[in-house]
Formats: C-alpha cells, structure tokens, sequence
C-alpha cells in the first residue's frame, strides 16, 4: 500500500509539473516561432531546448512528489 501510494505521489507530481510546464513552453514557443525564429535551424534549436527543459520539470515534479508523500508519510507518523 506504501509504495502504490509513494508512486502516486511521484507520479502525480511529474505529471502536474510536466503539464504545467508544457503549457508555459507551448506559448513560450508560439512567441518565439511568430517574432523571433528566422529558420527551421532556429526553430529546431528551440524544440530541442523545450524537450530538455520539459525533461527537466518532469524530473523536478517527481522530487517534489517523494517529498509530499515523505512529508505527509511524517505529519501521519506524528499524530499517531
């Protein structure tokens, strides 16, 4: 029950902040593509750095959700 729960949590943070993420990076990107991109090289140069950053709030969302269900793991612990 512990571990499904821990997953969950883990899980549940990675993709919260992996949308959260997308959606920022979405419009990030349209402003980019509309006024500053001046070839597919930039373009792809941009897409590339997007995956990597999305990557990394994905990895970021799955800390932060082992750390919730450690915290709330602990406040659970306490008041027993």
């Amino acid at each position: 029950m512990n571990l499904s729960l821990r997953i969950l949590f883990i899980a549940g943070g990675a993709m919260l902040l992996g949308f959260i993420s997308n959606v920022v990076l979405v419009g990030i990107g349209h402003w980019y593509e509309t006024r500053l991109a001046r070839s597919e090289y930039d373009l792809s140069d941009a897409f590339m750095i997007a995956v990597f950053v999305q990557a990394l709030c994905v990895v970021a969302g799955g800390v932060v959700g082992n750390w919730l269900y450690r915290r709330s793991r602990n406040k659970t612990s306490a008041e027993t």
